[in-house]
């Protein structure tokens, strides 16, 4: 719970250095698009090869390795790196790499989850270690303020900082009491292109999963337009005061801890049908804010919250419901497509409503309200429909 919550304070803390480095240096942003496109296809080729690597080999040592990596290529950067005229290859190189490995760590820790743990504690687990993941979110633009504004501190050392992050995820992770059962036939050795068919098998043959895993590509697409949208509400409603946008941040923020306290402490077990009627009341929670927006701030902070809230648990429910859906030998693969899927379909939801947003302006918020409720209501029903027909027989 804690290694991923570490490591992703330090690379948080690093990205905060490296954008003020590239932009006091060049003045532009154009640098910074550049290594972000770039390392978004390393998010995408880690997505490839999660089945070979999580699924066909130990764990924990994945876990270990890919802590390890990230420490040494941050350690090595930290020493090549020019802080008055910063390298454009070697920002691309750790960005790439970091995100490559990222995307095969954290899928692992997913995957091995429920092979340490029972399944009746899978729930609580994910929604404290979201919490804890989003808690280290909240707080590195603090620490990396605070790092900021100490004058003689330079990017390498920002840079140091996300090595020692990784090294002390890597030592958490070395302390996890793990066995992989080597005996599994069902993890020989494969090509990633197989595994990713045989990953695409087994989803088209489990209705349930395919449906979670959809679920999540629409939920994230309709979250890249509310992503979009809020500086844009802040900056052209109710004055365009930089403040209300920050407080929109943070009251979304603490919505998401909320809600993932909410999670940990429920006792009964989550379900589908809890997922889809809480997307749906965010669905209509939106298509009412897009209308009443001009005339209250108060609304927005109080969508801003409910955004908070259902996300956090949104993600937490679908990946318990995904790993009790899953052969432990298969976890890899399948995260592997879902986060294909899941990060693949962001792009594409930020390309369409930056596009919109400027003509419908508020009213976003309705359409997308709209589109949830009309993505998960069949859902909702079918599931309904399913269980009743369960319950009969």
């Amino acid at each position: 719970m804690l290694s991923p919550a570490v490591s992703q304070l330090g690379s948080a803390l690093y990205i905060l250095g490296q954008n003020w480095l590239v932009v006091r240096s060049t003045g532009t942003t154009s640098l910074l698009g550049i290594i972000e496109a770039v390392g978004g296809v390393g998010f995408f080729l880690g997505d490839l090869f999660i089945g070979e690597l999580v699924d066909h080999h130990n764990r924990k040592k994945v876990l270990l390795w890919t802590d390890l990596l990230s420490a040494v290529i941050c350690f090595f950067g930290s020493f090549l790196i020019n802080n008055e005229n910063p390298q454009a290859w070697l920002l691309i190189l750790i960005t790439f790499t970091l995100n490559f490995l990222f995307t095969i760590n954290y899928p692992a820790a997913k995957s091995m989850a429920p092979e340490i743990m029972a399944g009746s504690k899978l729930q609580r687990f994910n929604a404290l270690a979201n919490m804890v993941f989003n808690f280290a979110n909240i707080i590195s633009p603090l620490i990396g303020g605070l790092l900021l504004s100490i004058k003689s501190i330079n990017f390498s050392e920002f840079v140091l900082i996300n090595a020692a992050s990784f090294l002390v995820a890597a030592f958490l992770n070395f302390l996890i009491r793990y066995s992989w059962p080597q005996d599994n036939t069902d993890r020989s050795s494969t090509s990633f292109v197989q595994d990713i068919a045989n990953g695409f098998r087994y989803v088209f043959k489990n209705k349930n999963l395919f449906q979670f895993i959809l679920s999540m590509a629409i939920f994230n697409f309709c979250s890249a337009g509310c992503l979009l949208i809020a500086p844009y509400i802040g900056n052209h409603f109710f004055g365009g005061h930089a403040a209300n946008y920050s407080i929109f941040l943070a009251v979304s923020a603490i919505g998401g801890l909320i809600g993932g306290s909410l999670l940990a402490i429920q006792k009964q077990a989550v379900s589908s049908q809890t997922l889809y009627r809480e997307i749906i009341f965010e669905g209509f929670s939106l298509l009412i804010a897009g209308i009443f927006l001009p005339d209250s701030f108060i609304v927005w902070f109080i969508l801003a919250f409910i955004i908070g809230l259902i996300q956090s648990r949104f993600f937490s429910i679908s990946i318990t419901l995904i790993q009790k859906e899953t052969e432990i030998a298969y976890l890899g693969r399948i995260f592997g497509l879902t986060f294909l899927f899941f990060d693949g379909i962001q792009p594409l939801g930020s390309l369409i409503f930056g596009y919109l947003i400027n003509s419908w302006r508020q009213y976003t918020y309705s359409f997308i309200g709209v589109m949830l409720l009309l993505f998960f209501g069949p859902f909702l029903l079918h599931n309904k429909n399913k269980q009743n027909k369960n319950a009969a027989i």
